[in-house]
């Protein structure tokens, strides 16, 4: 026995029927905005202040307010300016503010989270494509932050906005200066374009700015005025024209580095050396060489607390696999359910560094194609043999809303098996449906092959998506066959059919009326169903939220009532000592939330919920407390999330605390501290990181890695003594020739 019986449902007669019809409901694209970049003449001094003669002749359009009133006037002025040279695209723009000493800024962190500050965010999709972009953040106090754009979702199944990804952890040539006065702030930005691929020849790229004003939950734009558009959604960019002519120089970047390493427990001093070569063939196409990587100065990944038999996923971090990351983004909203080619496979093998000894990437467009290759060659270890892994995406345009692709990947990590995964995929988006909403349709096919396990090695999917502001509601289904295994991927549930359904009412109350204190109210919930491929149940998970909803000052409250079956076909250890056994279990649940306005200097969240869990019950309580000192320059952030387990095999604690703190002297240079308790692997460690960017694609890091295993059981006090300490020094630079 594996679980109850499932119904048999055939959601590809669902997607079939849908398509025969979305032709008729979807109108052609709303004519885009036009900006048209200016020509520089002298040169641009990167000060904030717009005063140079060519600023005064550039052609300047203004933002529109899209959230919470779109088209509705506003205090918050914003004049967006756009100058190119023969290597440059240069932004100015003037942001009004009537009250300038009320500006928020939590952080001057290079890279750091400004989704809660007064900032602006670019978008550039310099192919004209609607696919893919560059995303440059830049908030009112100077700090600088770029990414990746791809579409489609990063929950975990389902229920995304629908409004595209950003990967923050890529990083651009480019400078930026922010000027404060008694009338707003203005910021001024130069892009080298030798950092980007872009169009050979393109006269026009796809263009879009965007403001926030947090204390007022306010967001304005320039294309997409509406309440279901974002900056981030490139079905509703506008047009950037005057861009022809672009030059990238040499095309080549040489980014050698040298490091220097003390770890006292194993009493040993190292140093190390090696380089990465970027050489752009064409605007459009590139290609990446690797040498004797280092991924030293990667930040910590900060640990999470896993109360399911499965595995979590942890997200790239590494600079070499950034770059070209989001052509690899197979289909759309199968989030963490299914990752065909998970690059933190490639140098990470259970928990142990594998050295990554060269590698080799090319990736860029041509014309309707978008096109990826990566090769590495791993070292050997203790737990893996020395191997190759390979990479190749491919995807094709054919047209603004219609992408389709295929993947393969082949090698193991290990190197101890032969395995092979071979995808296809095909992704609709579209903002015209019935008028001006957000479509998303897509499906997958997959399959393994290789050294398997015996069983089904297919895997397919589609997912219906209308990721809108008063209607939001997904429908996906997907099939993983038994024999499935994507071994440079992440499939945490192999043999399954999944289904998820979401919707989600979230009416705005009139401004004027009773509820007019309350920005938005959301009534949310969403049904996961998954069966084994014999057709019992494994898992169906029943959310609701009742009563959630947002002030128009910022506070946020809500209620979760949850209804959970899992079998365990397997008996697994929850905790040392404490294990689940095979069976079915009931496991209703409930859950409170609040949380400040995040606007604010200071600001706090806090959420309780129990319930049954498996044989027994739990209470979880998940606190932070964030603080950031005038100006972001000095930020604090603490979390606590703790749950109470009352099992038959034992009654036990779980608690996972972790601190950052983070000084930034200017937006270049900072210093941030990651401490991390975890009671159940009995462990404190603190990662203090020091980065300064002395010039684009250069930098100087140190980092000191502190560890202390401590030696005591699970349950009781934490021991003054401990077991094991660890002090890793590591000094890095690196210079970048470009």
């Amino acid at each position: 026995m594996s679980g109850r019986p499932g119904p048999a449902w055939t959601p590809a007669a669902v997607l079939i029927g849908f398509l025969a019809v979305i032709p008729s409901l979807c109108r052609a694209q709303t004519e885009a905005a036009v900006l048209a970049a200016g020509p520089a003449g002298s040169p641009i001094v990167i000060d904030g202040v717009l005063d140079e003669a060519a600023w005064n002749a550039a052609p300047a359009v203004d933002l529109q307010q899209q959230n919470p009133h779109p088209g509705e006037p506003t205090r918050y002025a914003t004049r967006v300016q756009v100058l190119r040279d023969a290597r440059h695209i240069y932004l100015g723009i003037s942001c009004d503010d009537p009250d300038p000493s009320s500006l928020a800024v939590h952080t001057l962190q290079l890279d750091g989270n400004q989704s809660n500050d007064d900032g602006l965010s670019i978008v550039l999709d310099t192919f004209g494509s609607k696919k893919l972009a560059y995303v440059f953040q830049v908030n009112a106090g100077g700090a600088m932050a770029d990414g990746l754009l791809s579409p489609g979702s990063a929950a975990a199944s389902g229920g995304s906005s629908g409004q595209g990804v950003v990967n923050y952890n890529w990083n651009g040539y480019w400078e930026s200066a922010v000027k404060r006065g008694p009338a707003g702030w203005t910021a001024e930005l130069v892009i080298d374009v030798g950092s980007l691929q872009f169009g050979d020849g393109t006269a026009a790229w796809g263009f879009n700015v965007s403001r926030y004003v947090p204390r007022e939950q306010l967001t304005l734009a320039w294309s997409g005025i509406a309440l279901d558009a974002s900056v981030f959604n490139l079905q509703r960019e506008g047009t950037l024209s005057g861009v022809e002519g672009l030059e990238l120089g040499s095309g080549l970047e040489f980014d050698p580095y040298g490091l220097l390493r003390y770890d006292d427990l194993r009493h040993s001093t190292g140093s190390k050396a090696g380089f990465d070569v970027k050489y752009s063939f064409t605007p459009e196409f590139a290609g990446l060489l690797t040498y004797n990587t280092d991924f030293s100065e990667a930040p910590a990944i900060k640990q999470q607390i896993n109360v399911t038999r499965f595995s979590l996923f942890v997200p790239e971090q590494r600079s070499f696999f950034l770059n070209g990351a989001n052509i690899y983004d197979f289909s759309h909203n199968l989030g963490q359910n299914l990752i065909p080619f998970d690059s933190e496979k490639v140098g990470l093998v259970d928990g142990v560094d594998v050295p990554l000894r060269e590698g080799v990437k090319l990736f860029g467009e041509t014309g309707p194609w978008t096109l990826g290759l990566l090769d590495t060659r791993m070292g050997a270890t203790r737990v893996s043999a020395g191997t190759d892994l390979l990479a190749a995406r491919a995807s094709y345009n054919v047209s603004d809303s219609w992408r389709v692709g295929s993947l393969v990947t082949h090698g193991d990590p290990t190197g101890a098996t032969d395995n092979t995964f071979t995808g296809l995929d095909s992704t609709w988006s579209s903002s015209s449906f019935a008028g001006d909403k957000n479509l998303n349709l897509s499906g997958w096919y997959g399959r393994s092959s290789g050294d398997l396990a015996p069983g089904n090695a297919d895997g397919y999917g589609m997912d219906l998506e209308y990721p809108n502001d008063l209607w939001n509601a997904d429908f996906n289904y997907n099939y993983y066959g038994d024999a499935l295994d994507p071994a440079i991927g992440f499939l945490p549930r192999p043999g399954t059919r999944q289904y998820y359904a979401q919707l989600n009412w979230q009416p705005r109350p009139d401004k004027d009326g009773t509820f007019g204190w309350v920005r938005q109210f959301m009534l949310q919930n969403n049904y996961t169903y998954i069966t084994g491929l014999d057709g019992h149940v494994q898992t169906e998970v029943l959310n609701v939220y009742p009563f959630m909803f947002t002030t128009q000052s910022g506070w946020g409250v809500q209620t979760q009532l949850q209804s959970e079956y899992d079998y365990i076909p397997m008996a697994f250890e929850l905790a040392p000592g404490v294990t689940i056994p095979v069976g079915g279990y009931r496991q209703p649940s409930v859950g409170l939330g609040a949380n400040s306005p995040r606007s604010n200097p200071l600001w706090a969240s806090a959420t309780l919920s129990g319930g049954t869990l498996y044989d027994g019950s739990y209470k979880s309580w998940y606190g932070e407390f964030s603080a950031a000192a005038p100006g972001g320059r000095l930020t604090a952030d603490v979390n606590e999330s703790t749950y109470y387990f009352y099992m038959p095999g034992g009654h036990f604690v779980e608690r996972l605390i972790t601190g950052t703190a983070g000084y930034s002297l200017t937006p270049d240079l900072s210093v941030s501290v990651l401490a991390q308790y975890n009671n159940i692997r009995r462990s404190v460690s603190a990662n203090t990181r020091l980065q300064w960017r002395m010039k684009p694609g250069s930098y100087l890091y140190f980092i000191w890695n502190h560890g202390v295993a401590l030696g005591a059981d699970i349950n009781s006090a934490v021991s003054a003594a401990a077991a094991t300490s660890d002090n890793q020094l590591i000094l890095k630079l690196v210079w970048g020739f470009y």
